[in-house]
């Protein structure tokens, strides 16, 4: 009886210190598991594991990062649409420095492969940190930007990368992972088209500029042009010797006592007009500061000619007769279209005055 109560305990006290063992092994193992997941590394390593699968929505809140509404990159939809996405990383190394640390990664994305520096910081001390289990957030990341400026008259309907860019005509400066983002615009009228453009971020902390400028329609050429020559005939209805900024005039009027009347201009051959390609650096007065601005510049390729006729008396000794400027007048067109109305371009003159204007006798 005392040899088989004997052997009972040596059972016992087996099975007991098998699980004190095993649930010791346990607890060790769970320690080990949870200080491998509470490194710095592991937080990045976390990061960049979202954004490689598009989960970019995930990768912000793990920065703490505060969806604005401009930030119409960093979605998932958006991202998703994106191409030379994020691909693959790993981890070069990790530098303590006080309760911070600072996680170096390679990262290819964009089209690259490139390095970059993730700030850690740790949590506040708690219960675990006895056991080296520390709590690390990530500090909020420095993405790449993409700078969108689109070329156009008014608002345009565009897209970047799928979603909705709410384009008003100032540029816009966007937070974007690595990849690739495509424009799309549907503004295209008679007047003008837009191609579209794309974008490369080539890596976090890059930055890349998306311009798209419309370029005019046959329709929309002839429609600038005839508005500049439109502002021609404008100046060339004047009946004044030097009509107000305009391109040409004469070097004096009428003399004391001398009355001119029936004064015209007649334009004797019109300028060859030129129309170049959209000007992102045009920035016209009527254009806010916040605007993107730009216009299609208009300018001459070839002067036309002007000549001027009018009566003249002079009262008080009845003399008359008519005069003519002695020669064709330079006529010149200088200036800028940058929208379109119901009855065609808008033309808009660039100053003329004294010293920039032709002048005739």
């Amino acid at each position: 009886m005392a040899k088989a109560r004997r052997s009972l305990w040596i059972v016992v006290v087996a099975v007991g210190t098998a699980l004190a063992l095993g649930v010791g092994i346990t607890a060790l193992v769970l320690v080990i598991g949870a200080r491998a997941a509470a490194t710095p590394q592991a937080v990045v390593s976390t990061y960049l594991a979202d954004v490689k699968r598009g989960d970019v929505e995930a990768a912000t809140k793990l920065e703490g990062r505060q969806h604005r509404a401009v930030d119409v990159l960093l979605t998932n939809k958006a991202y998703k649409n994106a191409t030379d996405r994020v691909t693959g990383y790993r981890i070069l190394g990790v530098r303590s420095h006080g309760r911070d640390a600072t996680v170096t990664a390679e990262v290819t994305g964009g089209g690259k492969t490139t390095t970059r520096d993730f700030a850690v910081r740790r949590d506040a001390w708690t219960p675990a940190s006895i056991v080296g289990v520390d709590g690390w957030k990530l500090a909020p990341v420095t993405l790449g930007t993409v700078t969108v400026t689109i070329g156009a008259p008014g608002r345009v309907d565009a897209t970047l990368a799928g979603v909705p860019l709410g384009w008003k005509g100032a540029t816009l400066r966007l937070n974007a992972f690595p990849g690739t983002y495509t424009l799309t615009a549907g503004a295209s009228t008679d007047w003008f088209t837009l191609a579209g453009a794309k974008a490369t971020v080539a890596g976090f902390g890059a930055d890349a500029q998306l311009r798209d400028a419309a370029v005019l329609t046959p329709k929309g050429l002839d429609a600038a042009k005839a508005a500049a020559q439109g502002w021609l005939d404008g100046c060339a209805a004047s009946q004044d010797a030097q009509p107000a900024g305009c391109s040409f005039g004469l070097t004096s009027g009428a003399e004391a006592g001398e009355v001119w009347t029936n004064a015209a201009w007649t334009i004797q051959s019109r300028p060859e007009l030129t129309v170049g390609p959209w000007d992102f650096g045009c920035h016209l007065p009527d254009q806010a500061d916040v605007s993107a601005g730009g216009c299609w510049p208009v300018k001459t390729a070839t002067p036309g000619t002007v000549t001027f006729h009018a009566d003249f008396s002079f009262p008080a000794t009845g003399d008359s007769g008519t005069i003519t400027s002695t020669a064709p007048i330079e006529a010149d067109v200088e200036g800028s279209v940058s929208s379109f109305g119901d009855a065609g371009a808008v033309f808009q003159s660039v100053t003329w005055g004294p010293g920039s204007s032709s002048e005739g006798s």
